[in-house]
Order: structure tokens, then C-alpha cells, then sequence
């Protein structure tokens, strides 16, 4: 550039300086600024209201009356806690396969028309299974309320179940598992949960041999027990009235009848770990290690589940929890670490989890470790406490603002057993936790000695630095691994 030419260019640079910092004094908030933080709102959760038919059917609404849309669903208490030993995955394919056919008006339909018939009424029929329950959901406009009602009785009191749709979800599933099995990371979660639980039934985990296994015999079987008026509560959220919704279930459900024999319970097995407390698993060529720590958390029903909530969530509920300062943001060695909670009947566990470099997976493990430890030694402070408060019931707050996260919360309390009022608490309870409750928790339940850690990744890239972590570490290689054995190991 010539020198004549930058010194006319001096001055039009000077005035967009100037004006650039004009401008910037000048920001409009919510047009070229962040909005301004609004006044905070109320958390209000709708009380819910319950009827029960005389064959058991539970009826259970959350009356919403802003828009004119509802969310249905028909939930059978008994899931996947009721699998067999070597039948993990039961539960979910017969859950998954009654959305794949039933028989309606006396003509069988496949599982095209039954989706055909969900997207005439402006909707998708959804089935979910977990460990206390399942449910089929649909989520429509009022008007079509009774017309989705009666295609979700349809689909789980008759369903076809054939043989056809159960090879085609087999193999779906088989081909799913196959890139579970091959991630570090997803792996991990596997056998870190087989680790913990040992032969308990929550250890389970759908396998290519679970899979194999079941047989349409073993789903006709599990659909004829878990199939009782008396296990079953049509849960209606949205435009709706109790009456509206006790007459649909009538009308639908009303003839269902029940049996003498006594109701079906899921099994409930404590933790009965059967590995060392640390478990490393050699898969050769991974590019990152999984990285799981896992220590004890309560029972779902325990007084201080929701000071273990608050607790979980300081440790790993979200991108300034001190997990994920400590392993990514202040050293990069992961792009994300967070903890999160499996709360049972019979007990808990908090499970640390991230994947990094497997050079940097020894380096890893002990920082998560110390993370968990030292919630024990000191109070958090105020400021770290009350946002990870907030997070809590902003996540709660945000479920219930749909009405399929509202029937969500209600079929949750269901299926634990809990009262519906929990609901309503909920906010409440969580914000009422102190930090030095915080504290005192973690001290009685997160001690290093309570802790479990597994690792799946590259050892020989990871070097002895993982291995000098425990001495008694059980070494495994992928091809090795059993997730049905409570010791993870195949029998020689």
C-alpha cells in the first residue's frame, strides 16, 4: 500500500472506530444484545387427580386447559426388573413389538397401518420400557383424544407380536449393540453397571446372547404377566377433565378383566459386587478410553434422596459442575465430564463418567476420584450451591412445561411406588438442601474406599500409568468380557 493511500485511509478507520464504540454503547437488548433476565417465575405443577375403575384401572390427570392438546398414556408396572436371568432385553422388545401390529375391530394390522393409523390422528405411537414399567404414549389434539386412546388399548391389549417383527427387531437391536460394543465409552457405562450391581438384576444389560435367547414363547409370556388391569394406569395430561378421562377408560378399558392369581413382582436384588474395585478392559485400536467412577447413592424412597440429588448435581449436573471444571475446562482432557444417579428400591449408585485420550486416562481417573472425595471435606460455597439448585428445578421445571413430560413425572411416581403429591414438592424440597447436608452426605457415603472405577480403551496406549492406579486391578481384554457374568470375565 503507498503511503499517500494509507494516510487517506487513517481517518475513515478513526471514524469506524468511533462509530463501531458507539454502537456498542448503543446495544439494543434482545435485538443486537443478549435480552435482559426476566422476573422469575413461579414453578406452579398442576395437582394431579385419580379415579380407579372397578377392574383396577388406576386413572390418573393433570388438567392443563391452556391449549387444546393432550398427551396419553397407558402404563403396565412391570419392567425390566422382572427379566429372567439371561433374558435382559425381555421386557423391551415386548414393549417395542406392540407398536409393531395388533388387532383392531377383529382385522389384524401390521405394523405400517398401525403407524398409518397413529399419523392420521396428527401423531406418532411411542413405547418405552425401563426398569419398573412400560408404556405406550401418544400425544394429540383434544379432539382426537378418544380416537388415540383407543388405538393405544388396542396396541397393548392385542397385539399380534408375530414372529416376523420379532426377528426384525432382534437383528435392529443386535446391529445397535454391535456399536455399543466397539465405543470405549458406551462399553464402559456396560460393564462399570455389571461391575456395581454384580448378579443383581439392575447389572443387566441387553447382549447379542440376551438377544439370541428370546424367543416369541419367552414375549408371549412376559405380555400375559405383565397384562392385569391391576398393574395398569391410563395417565391423561393437557385439555382434560378426571370425568372425560374415567369415561374413555371405561369405554376402553372397562371389560378388562383380571384373574385370581397373585400380581407379578419384579425382582429386586441388592448390589453384590463379584470384581476387584477396579476393572481395566483392553480394547485393542480405540482412539479414547471410557473413564466410569461409581460410588453408592441412595434408594428412591431414602429421606435424603433429594440431598443426593443436590450432591450429584454439584459433583457432575452440568458445564460448571466440578467435574467438568476439572477435566475439561481447566485442563482440555475431555470434551465433557458428568456424573449422574440410578435411584432403586433397594439402594443407588452415582456414576462419574467421560472419555479422554487413553495416554491421559490414568491422569483422569484420579482427578474423578478426587472430585468425588472431596465433597466430603468442605461445604460448597453459596453461589456454586444455589446454581446447581437452580439447574435442578430448571430442568424439573422445563420437563412439566410439555404435557408428555407432565404424564412423565406422573408414571415415574407410579412406577416407584411414590405418592403423586411428590410432584408438587419436588421444587420445594430440592431448594430446602443445605450445603453443609451437601457435605455431610458425601462424607458418609463417598469415601475412597466405597469407590468402583472401570476404564475400556487402549492399555497398551495408556501405559503403566493406568495399571500402577490398583495392583489388584482386574485386566480383561474386549474379547474376554462378559456382561451376564456378575465377575465380567467368560469362563475359561
Amino acid at each position: 500500500m503507498s503511503r499517500s493511500l494509507n494516510l487517506m485511509l487513517r481517518p475513515v478507520a478513526a471514524l469506524l472506530v468511533t462509530a463501531f464504540a458507539a454502537g456498542a454503547w448503543a446495544l439494543t437488548p434482545g435485538v443486537d444484545a443478549p435480552p435482559e433476565p426476566g422476573t422469575p417465575r413461579p414453578l406452579v405443577v398442576p395437582a394431579f387427580e385419580e379415579a380407579k375403575l372397578p377392574n383396577g384401572v388406576r386413572v390418573v390427570v393433570a388438567p392443563r386447559h391452556a391449549l387444546p392438546i393432550v398427551s396419553v398414556s397407558l402404563h403396565l408396572r412391570l419392567g425390566a426388573a422382572a427379566d429372567t436371568d439371561g433374558h435382559a432385553g425381555l421386557a423391551s422388545l415386548t414393549a417395542a413389538l406392540r407398536t409393531k401390529g395388533a388387532t383392531r375391530s377383529g382385522k389384524a394390522l401390521d405394523a405400517t397401518q398401525i403407524a398409518r393409523q397413529a399419523e392420521a390422528l396428527g401423531s406418532t405411537l411411542d413405547s418405552a420400557a425401563d426398569w419398573r414399567g412400560s408404556a405406550l404414549t401418544m400425544t394429540v389434539a383434544t379432539s382426537k383424544l378418544a380416537d388415540a386412546t383407543a388405538l393405544i388399548a388396542d396396541a397393548t391389549l392385542h397385539p399380534t407380536l408375530s414372529e416376523a417383527e420379532l426377528g426384525r427387531l432382534r437383528e435392529q437391536t443386535a446391529d445397535a449393540l454391535k456399536l455399543s460394543l466397539s465405543d470405549p465409552m458406551a462399553l464402559a457405562g456396560l460393564a462399570a453397571r455389571r461391575a456395581w450391581w454384580g448378579a443383581s438384576v439392575f447389572g443387566g444389560s441387553t447382549t447379542p446372547a440376551s438377544l439370541a435367547r428370546i424367543q416369541r414363547k419367552d414375549v408371549l409370556a412376559f405380555h400375559q404377566q405383565q397384562l392385569r388391569p391391576e398393574l395398569a394406569t391410563l395417565v391423561v395430561s393437557g385439555d382434560v377433565t378426571l370425568e372425560q378421562a374415567v369415561a374413555l377408560a371405561t369405554r376402553q378399558l372397562g371389560a378388562w378383566k383380571g384373574n385370581r392369581m397373585a400380581l407379578p413382582e419384579a425382582r429386586n436384588e441388592p448390589a453384590s459386587a463379584a470384581t476387584p474395585a477396579t476393572v481395566l478392559v483392553n480394547l485393542p485400536g480405540a482412539g479414547q478410553s471410557g473413564v466410569v467412577v461409581m460410588a453408592p447413592s441412595v434408594a428412591y424412597d431414602a429421606p435424603d434422596r433429594r440431598v443426593a440429588q443436590v450432591a450429584g448435581a454439584v459433583l457432575g449436573g452440568g458445564y460448571s459442575a466440578r467435574l467438568n471444571q476439572e477435566v475439561r475446562i481447566k485442563r482440555g482432557l475431555s470434551y465433557g465430564a458428568s456424573a449422574g444417579q440410578d435411584f432403586q428400591a433397594v439402594g443407588g449408585t452415582l456414576s462419574a463418567a467421560t472419555q479422554t485420550n487413553n495416554a491421559t486416562a490414568a491422569q483422569v481417573v484420579e482427578l474423578m476420584r478426587g472430585e468425588v472425595v472431596k465433597m466430603g471435606e468442605a461445604v460448597p460455597a453459596a453461589e456454586e450451591l444455589d446454581a446447581r439448585k437452580a439447574t435442578l428445578v430448571g430442568n424439573f421445571g422445563r420437563q412439566i412445561e410439555t404435557t408428555g413430560g407432565l404424564s412423565a413425572v406422573a408414571m415415574d411416581l407410579i412406577a416407584r411406588g411414590r405418592p403423586l403429591s411428590d410432584a408438587q414438592k419436588h421444587a420445594p424440597e430440592v431448594m430446602a438442601v443445605t450445603a453443609e447436608q451437601v457435605r455431610s452426605y458425601a462424607a458418609g457415603h463417598w469415601t475412597q474406599a466405597s469407590l468402583r472405577t472401570l476404564v475400556v480403551g487402549d492399555l497398551a496406549a495408556a501405559g503403566d500409568a493406568l495399571k500402577k492406579l490398583d495392583d489388584k486391578a482386574l485386566v480383561l481384554d474386549a474379547a474376554q468380557l462378559d456382561l451376564e457374568a456378575p465377575g465380567l470375565a467368560k469362563k475359561p
